[in-house]
């Protein structure tokens, strides 16, 4: 049974995380801040799979601008290849249609195949490497210190969500208007690593740039190495630049796959409005059009002509006190 998840189910996601997810997902303080915005935000993008009372799989997701993001699939090992995760991903993907979105979008590490085989497509490859700071006396150019209201303005609506990390203390924030912003936070597990985890720029020379000012202002907190998430366009690059692939045993190669929903499941999606609309279709009357029509021809009259000959057939006689109806 595949049903929308509720507050009481935190417990559950949080076995079945430990014991599917490689990611670092399988934290409670990763996977558990993340349902609970959800369940708030997009409670019926939350779902998962149950064995009777017992959740053996779930589903976790959010809204962006015009398409739905699976943040987390998951199964536990004991009930895996039972086709779960492929229903849990085609329920959430019809969840997104009747949000009105034609797309689906994700990120995985090891599932690339099961996505495949799900339909969708492969539209951008990242890897983690990563740069020694230590042994650069580079300074930090303060034009490049980011304030709140820099950081806004450059942002579309739909990417606010990303930078939650700028109001923690430590979050390293650098970036330039006309060049773009980085931010990136202590690593999770060692405060020697700084990870990158949002940024926004127009090429590579804006990136790169705004990485050398990163490696600046981390040498100032006295980080040892920062990490980063490069497209394999700028892989060569970034090689050439010093950087190196991260030797984190948690650090994976992203495969970022995309979906477009079938017209079947968009014809699902109809707003207000277009309900109104073809309701209103429906009742308005149809104008009449003049048509040259032939006069029909006299019908025959189909009942016999009644004569005055015509009599009501004699009555039975009936017991005392019957009427007749």
């Amino acid at each position: 049974m595949i049903r929308q998840l509720k507050a009481k189910d935190l417990p559950s996601v949080l076995s079945v995380a430990a014991s599917s997810f490689k990611e670092e997902a399988r934290r409670p303080e990763v996977i558990g801040p993340g349902f609970i915005d959800g369940i708030t935000r997009f409670p019926s993008l939350q779902i998962g799979a149950f064995d009777g009372d017992l959740m053996v799989g779930f589903a976790i997701g959010e809204l962006a601008e015009d398409w739905g993001v699976l943040d987390w699939i998951a199964v536990t090992p004991s009930h895996q290849r039972m086709g779960i995760g492929s229903e849990l991903l085609k329920q959430f993907e019809r969840r997104i249609s009747l949000s009105g979105r034609q797309r689906v979008r994700l990120g995985t590490p090891f599932a690339l195949d099961f996505y495949v085989k799900m339909g969708y497509t492969c539209v951008g490859t990242q890897r983690v490497l990563q740069k020694t700071v230590v042994g650069n006396d580079e300074p930090f150019d303060n034009a490049f210190s980011m304030t709140l209201n820099d950081l806004v303005d450059m942002l579309e609506d739909f990417e606010l969500d990303s930078i939650k990390c700028f109001f923690s203390s430590s979050c390293v924030a650098v970036g330039r208007r006309d060049v773009g912003a980085v931010l990136a936070t202590e690593n999770r597990w060692s405060k020697d690593e700084i990870d990158v985890v949002f940024s926004k720029y127009e090429g590579a020379e804006s990136h790169f740039l705004l990485l050398s000012q990163l490696e600046a202002k981390a040498r100032q907190r006295g980080a040892y190495v920062i990490t980063e998430k490069f497209d394999e366009a700028e892989v060569g690059l970034a090689l050439k630049k010093g950087w190196e692939e991260s030797r984190s045993p948690l650090a994976w190669t992203t495969y970022y796959m995309e979906k477009r929903l079938r017209a079947r499941f968009r014809a699902i999606a109809m707003t207000a409005e277009d309900a109104a609309n073809v309701d209103s279709a429906k009742k308005k009357p149809l104008k009449p059009r003049a048509v040259a029509m032939k006069p029909p021809a006299k019908a025959p009259s189909v009942l016999p002509e009644l004569t005055n000959e015509l009599k009501r057939p004699a009555r039975l006689p009936l017991p005392p006190g019957s009427l007749w109806l």
